[in-house]
């Protein structure tokens, strides 16, 4: 009988050992029906993650907040936080004012009127609460990294919403002031084209990822 080596006490597979040292432990939220929508960092996965967790969030947002919809699309879109409302109606040309068509865009101006006005009294408050949420939402590499970041201080003193998402979106997408523009570059060219399609991946959800990932 050949003699069998001797096993050695830790000894495994490579292959074992070498995913026991690069796992990671998924952070979740405790917010109900936001548990897997969190930003992360330190995996080229967490770019893409980035877009679907701020839909989800910004889709609360308008969900559970008062007359959010304003700061929802602004965090959807990474934009300004604006109320839309015309200054006056706007009539139709070549007709009386008292036209009943007149009329009828009057009544539809001052009822947007009326609901703008209620997004404005709430708008602070919705804005100071998605902050908070936000930052609920990151995980502790997370929160860190962007503490760590050049002109947060600011943006924090500021609740500066729009700011932080941006600040959140580089750090997922490994956008660091410190990293040449060449190799950056390189960077996201090489996490593109190795990004594949997982069997429980469907169509749609991996067309929306990989985009996410063009855009970084």
């Amino acid at each position: 009988m050949a003699d069998r080596k001797p096993k050695v006490d830790g000894e495994g597979s490579r292959q074992t050992q070498r995913k026991a040292l690069g796992s990671k432990q998924e952070f979740y939220t405790k917010v109900l029906s936001l548990e897997k929508h969190m930003f992360d960092c330190g995996h080229p996965k967490y770019a893409a993650k980035f877009t679907t967790s701020l839909k989800a969030i910004a889709n609360y947002v308008q969900k559970e907040y008062e007359n959010a919809e304003p700061v929802a699309r602004a965090m959807r879109g990474l934009t300004d936080v604006q109320i839309l409302i015309d200054e006056e109606p706007t009539l139709l040309e070549g007709v009386p004012a008292n036209d009943p068509r007149n009329d009828i865009i009057i009544f539809k101006w001052k009822e947007n009127w009326k609901i703008a006005k209620r997004q404005e009294q709430f708008l602070e408050s919705n804005v100071s609460k998605a902050y908070a949420l936000v930052l609920e939402q990151c995980s502790e590499a997370m929160k860190t990294a962007v503490k760590g970041l050049p002109g947060h201080e600011i943006v924090a003193e500021n609740v500066d919403l729009i700011e932080l998402l941006k600040e959140i979106k580089g750090v997922a997408c490994n956008h660091k002031a410190n990293i040449q523009g060449t190799y950056a570059l390189v960077q996201s060219t090489k996490t593109l084209w190795t990004h594949i399609q997982l069997p429980h991946v469907s169509n749609d959800q991996y067309m929306e990822n990989f985009m996410a990932l063009v855009g970084v």
